[in-house]
């Protein structure tokens, strides 16, 4: 039995705990016996703090195990003796009404309409290339753009800039770069040369069915644009970002995988009773006080018949009794918290894009507490003032696998590159399964004041103008094909956000 458990069975009976009481503790070779007598004394006497100078009293009435109490140790004044901070003791976060809204006009829950034919298909594409067309012309470079059809018919030589969808990347025997382009009115190949290597280093973060500005020419006699200049959507450069009036903060978590053999309950555990302030430094629990809201961004169990031979690596064969579960453990955090639950591919939920809410009969329990709002992946949400999207981050994957020097080891990076594409998932066809709604729910119309992505499960938190760039890791130990993949994640390292400045401070819980 380590420290914070001997601590937690006191404070979960109201008690509180004096460091040198528990060293007094752990002297002993029957702990448990010890630790269960003390609490029936602390309650017979209605103590709310164990300290050195109780124990003595303790002893003197009956014969406790411990070796040498109080002996050989430089006592406090009574005052000096009393831990700081008392479970009765308001937090900071209560003292301010919730300002939460869930942007539901983005969310897909109960509103998709999508049928798979080729027609959703080009209503789906068409909606994205009009809204990301709409970003790029309002940069003053492509003002003056034309569409492709134009270019052709009137065989344009010279300078030349437009917008297109990219259908194809390739490489030429020489090394240079070719792009396909396309738009609603014709398609176009654009050269980018083996020798401007400042703009093909740029160029191999262009994906396809992205949207990109390009400036460029046409060469006498030919039907290619040369590229000068690529162009991203991307964030306003030196953007502010907005922030909270009130000194509150929100905590970040995904990947609990209630269920999988390698869930690690304690580590949760523990991060629960730091947002109830009954672990952690002064400081510490400071912080803690000053969360008011959870965003769980997917994958909140393991789920069942996810991948071959899942149920070799589950302990709760059961999708039903794993959101039992989960459920039990969100009962535990404090009421003055909301959460925010999105699914991921582990969850009850479709697995195209963008996902619906986790399916109420799956999950009652969730639905039934006041505190928790259930919603779409990804998520749009205003809190007190800070633009806020979760998103669970499955298109991790693509873009990690088709750029390189990304990594599972940095997600942050990768997630910078969705925000440059103000997309989170741009590549169709991938490992992603995209819904063809006749809404893009994925884009980026507005850059947020926080990009909360997890799926990988490794903590990473980036700044990327003026937006806080953060993957939330997990509650899961590394599984079976995370080490076929050589992949290695960071369990227990949650990233706590204060609204009103906007930093980020990582908690370790494991």
């Amino acid at each position: 039995m380590d420290d914070v458990e001997i601590v937690s069975k006191f404070v979960e009976c109201g008690v509180n705990l004096h460091p040198e009481v528990l060293a007094e503790i752990k002297r002993s070779p029957n702990r448990e016996e010890v630790i269960n007598r003390l609490i029936n004394i602390a309650r017979e006497e209605s103590a709310s703090v164990l300290t050195l100078d109780r124990l003595r009293k303790v002893k003197e009435k009956e014969e406790v195990d411990f070796p040498n109490a109080g002996e050989g140790i430089q006592m406090q004044s009574p005052r000096e003796c009393r831990v700081v901070l008392k479970r009765s003791k308001r937090r900071l976060s209560q003292e301010y009404d919730s300002n939460l809204r869930i942007k539901r006009e983005w969310d897909i829950t109960k509103k998709s309409y999508c049928e798979g034919s080729i027609e959703s298909f080009v209503s789906y594409f068409n909606n994205r290339f009009e809204r990301l067309a709409k970003l790029l012309k309002s940069r003053t470079a492509l003002k003056e753009s034309v569409v492709i059809e134009l270019i052709k018919s009137s065989r344009y030589s010279g300078e030349v800039k437009f917008i297109g969808m990219v259908t194809d990347i390739r490489t030429s025997k020489k090394g240079n770069l070719i792009l396909e382009l396309e738009d609603p009115t014709g398609v176009i190949p654009v050269l980018i040369r083996s020798q401007d290597r400042e703009l093909l280093e740029e160029a191999k973060e262009i994906t396809k069915d992205e949207v990109i500005g390009v400036a460029g020419f046409i060469p006498n006699g030919f039907d290619m644009v040369i590229a000068n200049e690529i162009f991203f959507p991307d964030v306003p450069v030196n953007r502010e970002p907005r922030k909270s009036e009130e000194p509150v903060a929100v905590a970040m978590v995904s990947d609990i995988h209630v269920g999988s053999t390698q869930f690690l309950g304690d580590t949760f555990t523990r991060f629960i009773k730091w947002l109830a302030g009954e672990l952690g430094t002064p400081r510490q629990r400071e912080l803690a006080s000053r969360v008011k809201y959870l965003v769980i961004g997917g994958d909140l169990v393991d789920g069942v018949g996810i991948y071959p031979e899942q149920k070799d690596e589950l302990v709760i064969k059961d999708i039903h009794e794993q959101y039992a579960a989960f459920a039990r453990f969100i009962e535990r955090i404090p009421e003055h918290i909301e959460i925010i639950i999105t699914p991921g591919n582990h969850d009850a939920a479709r697995q195209a894009e963008p996902q619906p809410a986790i399916e109420e009969e799956f999950a009652p329990m969730l639905y039934e507490d006041p505190r928790v709002h259930m919603v779409g992946n990804p998520c749009f949400a205003t809190i007190h003032g800070v633009e806020v999207v979760s998103y669970h981050g499955r298109s991790l994957d693509d873009i990690i696998a088709s750029i390189p020097g990304l990594s599972y080891s940095s997600p942050a990076k990768a997630m910078k590159v969705l925000l440059k594409k103000r997309h989170l998932s741009p590549i169709y066809g991938g490992r992603v399964p995209i819904a063809p709604e006749l809404f893009d729910y994925l884009l980026l119309e507005e850059p947020p004041d926080i990009l909360h992505m997890g799926h990988v499960h490794t903590t990473h938190v980036e700044n990327y103008r003026g937006t806080v760039v953060v993957n939330s890791g997990t509650f899961q130990g590394q599984t079976s094909f995370q080490k076929k993949m050589n992949i290695h994640p960071t369990p227990g390292r949650i990233p706590i956000i204060d609204l009103q400045n906007m930093r980020t401070t990582i908690m370790r819980f494991s």
